[in-house]
């Protein structure tokens, strides 16, 4: 049976090795990775700069882990609205300039630029909206559900029992086919689509919202 926490910091650096082997096959990194003479020195940057991310997003955002047997097999980054926004101070305080040692500056800058543009879509909306940052399975693990099991099990009923009474706003974005097809199965709605274009290449970058309800007060 899958349980639902909050990862402690020291799980971290594990957390971002396994987003990092998650996506690191997905279009929007692609122009990126061609940099690299191999696939396991791309991993191996990656696993970094997603622990700089994850570290400077803890204090500020909802994580969860799904966790059978002791092991994790999926997680969450999930932003609440109006949360403090995470500044360039953070990325440095968690690490950021060791990356330097592994990547050029030119580099970085590139991969900053392709992850901003792909949440461009829903920055109008996010201030007023709950955001599902990250959402990622072992990939040992897929074909498990745990993807369908954590929204409707863990994110969804957490951002519902959380609510002042209204409804609240709950938007994602991805750039793969594949995970269009499962935020539509699991409730969610595309409301943009918008490529990014890049020398020459076309990436899909879909844009999702949802509504929920609050939780209904407990009955004595």
């Amino acid at each position: 049976m899958i349980e639902y926490r909050r990862p402690e910091m020291k799980e971290l650096k594990g957390i971002a090795k396994m987003s990092a082997i998650t996506f690191g096959d997905y279009p929007i990194f692609h122009e990126f990775s061609n940099e690299f003479s191999d696939m396991d020195s791309f991993i191996d940057l990656m696993s970094e700069v997603q622990h700089v991310y994850l570290k400077a997003y803890y204090k500020n955002a909802d994580f969860f882990v799904g966790e059978e047997n002791g092991q994790i097999k999926s997680f969450a980054v999930l932003i609440r609205p109006n949360s403090s926004k995470v500044s360039v101070f953070d990325y440095f305080l968690s690490g950021a300039f060791k990356l330097l040692r592994k990547a050029s500056l030119r580099k970085l800058l590139k991969l900053l630029n392709i992850l901003e543009e792909g949440h461009g879509p829903i920055s109008e909306i996010k201030e007023q909206s709950w955001v599902l940052e990250s959402l990622a399975v072992d990939k040992s693990c897929r074909g498990q559900q745990l993807g369908t099991k954590m929204l409707n099990d863990c994110i969804i009923p957490y951002i519902s029992k959380q609510s002042s009474g209204t409804k609240e706003t709950f938007v994602t974005f991805t750039n793969t086919e594949r995970n269009k097809k499962f935020y539509l199965k699991n409730g969610f709605t595309e409301f943009n689509y918008t490529p990014i274009e890049r020398k020459g290449t076309t990436i899909g970058n879909w844009s999702f919202r949802m509504t929920i309800d609050p939780a209904r007060p407990a009955i004595n």
